[in-house]
């Protein structure tokens, strides 16, 4: 199966991450979480297209499919992202489409409406505070829930870039839906585990013991490669998940999950024992992945789905059926 993008596509995901890259600077963070005014991203955003990656181009959108959108999402995991553009973009947006909303869909593209989803796999929702309208999921589609009637509880984040709020009623189960959150906060995991792995190697260029860079040492060299070839194990597993479904994604989100924590511990291990501390960027990130790795479905969640697969009988299994098309 070819996984490649095409150029267009390509271009289009570049042109997202130097965007992320070039506005979400740790400058940026450091000043969110100490509650300092900072620029807001969202324009920016809509005039570059990313609200509408996935709207139909009937409603001025790029039309795009859930794998363009997983390389967008990786790279905003890649900077933390803190605005909820991947869950507005990625799975409001499709929501609206497949309800046949397109003049909210119109208001979403124009910046006017912010959209967020209320779903028992979404434990908490990010920026609920930020969202103009909710829909409630429901088997076959969802249902729009004004802001008044919805009830939340304000929510303790680990990631301090994140404000997170919990509905009481959250909806039903919606496997489009679900789909959706599962590869993309995948997505998002394979970002940040490359942000953890780019910033240790840097650190080990700079940090010196034994008059040499700590890089130079086996022990870190090992490490580090060791997550590095796991990030491009997992990326293609990801894709192959937006392209498909049923075991895919639950595959690739436990992979995701796997990844993350292996990054973030060789990560700390590799600043010593500053990784652990505030001080130290590298914590931005593994607390997103730390929290990024329950959503839309834990661990334990996705490998209970898969062994209900497997158990079964619908889930082919063997050598050379995991990229079957």
């Amino acid at each position: 199966m070819d996984f490649r993008y095409t150029q267009d596509q390509q271009d289009l995901i570049d042109a997202a991450k130097a965007v992320f890259d070039g506005e979400n600077t740790l400058e940026r963070m450091r000043l969110i979480v100490a509650n300092e005014k900072v620029d807001d991203l969202w324009p920016q955003f809509s005039e570059l297209g990313l609200l509408g990656i996935m709207a139909p181009e009937s409603v001025g959108g790029l039309e795009q499919d859930l794998s363009v959108m997983a390389g967008i999402a990786e790279a905003a995991g890649y900077v933390a992202l803190p605005e909820s553009l991947v869950e507005l973009a990625g799975i409001s947006v499709p929501l609206l489409n497949a309800m046949g909303e397109t003049g909210k869909i119109k208001q979403v593209l124009a910046g006017d409406l912010a959209v967020g989803v209320l779903s028992p796999l979404l434990s908490n929702n990010n920026q609920a505070v930020h969202c103009d309208l909710f829909i409630r999921t429901t088997r076959d589609g969802g249902e729009p829930v004004s802001v008044p009637k919805v009830k939340f509880e304000t929510r303790q984040s680990i990631d301090p870039l994140r404000g997170l709020s919990s509905a009481t009623q959250p909806g039903e189960h919606n496997s489009f839906v679900e789909h959706h959150g599962a590869v993309l906060t995948a997505a998002q995991l394979v970002g940040l585990s490359k942000r953890m792995v780019d910033m240790s190697v840097e650190y080990a260029k700079e940090r010196h013991q034994f008059g040499k860079p700590i890089g130079s040492f086996q022990a870190i060299k090992h490490h580090l490669a060791t997550v590095h070839a796991q990030i491009e194990f997992t990326r293609p597993m990801v894709q192959l998940a937006a392209l498909q479904s049923g075991r895919a994604v639950h595959t690739a989100k436990i992979a995701a999950v796997d990844t993350a924590m292996l990054a973030a511990e060789t990560a700390i291990q590799v600043h010593g024992g500053m990784g652990y501390t505030y001080e130290v960027d590298l914590h931005l990130f593994m607390k997103r992945a730390w929290a990024l790795c329950g959503e839309w479905g834990d661990r334990n969640y996705h490998m209970k789905q898969l062994e209900d697969l497997i158990l079964d009988g619908e889930a082919e299994l063997g050598p050379g059926t995991s990229f079957a098309a």
